[in-house]
């Protein structure tokens, strides 16, 4: 595993719902660093994000600056909960964190979100040396698909899941749906790397994806969490770089 910490800067369009990776945060020689996806066209980075409205952050009016800082930057360290909460303790708890935990470990685990906010970090879908691409990720879309009350009865924990792609849906071409075991439709993949999974699936890539937690008491954007685990075919040898060009 890298040494370097990273984690996707996510914006949500609150019209059309729709997630655009605008910046990377990163944390590696005991520096943090932050840059906006600033390159190229991508799916769903900077580009398409401003055309959809988005405007940059005010701690990062650069859009083509590398921003760099020994300490975690304040814009997003007052999105960590605090240790005077009264519920801290319990919060790691439920989070699996500890004494040890990093700023990056609770960034990555409580996802950085703040009541009524546009902003989430996420995990990458990243490429390890095993040849297999790796991520974690809360199921987005749940709060639409009508579920009835008893769905955390469909799931259990290490339970797999199935992933179906939905090229004709009127949101995102790229759209790949997650159903239970069996066929009832809990939510979407997360947008910000949809179109890779799509394409791995494309390539008839078989990804192992389990329940690795379920809270149905909380918000629905933290209700149901799985593990992405995906070797990429070796008879496509073509499929590694396509997913790659995908996520840059």
């Amino acid at each position: 595993m890298s040494n370097v910490h990273t984690l996707l800067v996510v914006w949500q369009d609150t019209k059309s719902r729709l997630y655009y990776h605008v910046g990377t945060l990163s944390y590696y020689n005991n520096q943090y660093e932050f840059a906006y996806t600033n390159y190229g066209t991508g799916h769903r980075k900077l580009k398409d994000a401003l055309d959809n409205g988005y405007m940059l952050h005010p701690a990062f009016p650069d859009a083509n600056k590398i921003y760099q800082s020994k300490k975690l930057f304040p814009a997003f360290d007052r999105r960590l909960p605090s240790p005077d909460r009264f519920d801290f303790k319990a919060i790691m708890s439920d989070l699996h964190l500890n004494e040890n935990s990093t700023k990056m470990d609770f960034l990555q685990q409580t996802r950085g979100r703040l009541a009524n906010d546009t902003y989430s970090f996420e995990q990458p879908l990243r490429r390890e040396n095993d040849g297999k691409f790796y991520s974690s990720f809360f199921v987005h879309g749940m709060r639409y698909q009508n579920l009835p009350e008893e769905w955390p009865t469909w799931l259990a924990v290490n339970e797999q899941v199935k992933l179906i792609q939905e090229p004709t849906n009127p949101h995102d071409t790229h759209a790949v749906g997650i159903f239970t075991q069996g066929g009832k439709h809990l939510g979407y993949v997360p947008g910000f790397y949809s179109k890779a999974i799509f394409s791995l699936l494309s390539y008839n890539a078989t990804p192992e994806v389990r329940v690795i937690y379920i809270n149905e008491k909380s918000t629905p954007h933290w209700w149901l969490k799985l593990n992405f685990e995906c070797k990429v075919p070796s008879i496509q040898l073509s499929a590694s770089s396509e997913v790659l060009s995908v996520m840059q």
